[in-house]
C-alpha cells in the first residue's frame, strides 16, 4: 500500500504507478461524469465514481487478485480502510472470476486513512481495502479509480 498527494515527487514508485500518477496529472476528471475510461487498452483503466460516503459500519474490507488500484479523491473526503494481504481469510463473497473483487468480514485492527483532494492510495493484489467511509457524516465526493492489470 502506498500514499501520497498527486503532486509530491517521488522517483522511487514502479512505472505503472507512475505512469497512472501521470494520467491524473495530465486529466482534469472534474466534470467528466461517472463511468469507464480506457488509459492503455485494458492494461489500465479508470472508473470515475462520485458515491455517497457511508458509515464505516456498513462497509466491508474488499480485494483484487488481478489488479492494482490506484484511489485518487478529487473532491470531499473519504476515510479508507487497510490491511496488508492475508493468504489466510476467506472470502464471504467471492466474485474473482468475473469481477476480479472479493469481500470479507470486517476485521480487527484495520487501519484508517483519511484521503483529501489531491491525495491517492495504492492497494495490490490481496491488499484488503474499505473504500468511500464517511469521516464525520456522508457526503458526496467524486474520485477516480485507476486498475492496472498486475497479472
Amino acid at each position: 500500500m502506498l500514499i501520497g498527494h498527486l503532486h509530491q515527487t517521488n522517483t522511487n514508485l514502479p512505472a505503472m504507478i507512475e505512469a497512472a500518477l501521470q494520467h491524473l496529472r495530465d486529466t482534469d476528471y472534474t466534470n467528466i461524469a461517472p463511468g469507464k475510461y480506457p488509459i492503455d487498452a485494458e492494461r489500465m483503466f479508470a472508473l470515475v465514481q462520485d458515491p455517497l460516503t457511508q458509515d464505516w459500519e456498513t462497509g466491508r474490507p474488499e480485494y483484487h487478485a488481478r489488479h492494482i488500484d490506484v484511489q485518487y479523491l478529487l473532491a470531499g473526503e473519504e476515510v479508507l480502510g487497510f490491511l496488508p494481504a492475508n493468504a489466510s481469510l476467506l472470502p464471504i463473497d467471492d466474485l474473482l472470476e468475473e469481477r476480479d473483487i472479493a469481500f470479507v468480514a470486517p476485521q480487527a485492527n484495520e487501519t484508517r486513512i483519511v484521503l483529501t483532494p489531491g491525495m491517492y492510495a495504492v492497494f495490490f493484489p490481496g491488499e484488503l481495502h474499505r473504500p468511500c467511509r464517511a469521516l464525520h457524516a456522508p457526503m458526496h465526493i467524486k474520485k477516480v479509480v485507476i486498475k492496472i492489470l498486475a497479472k
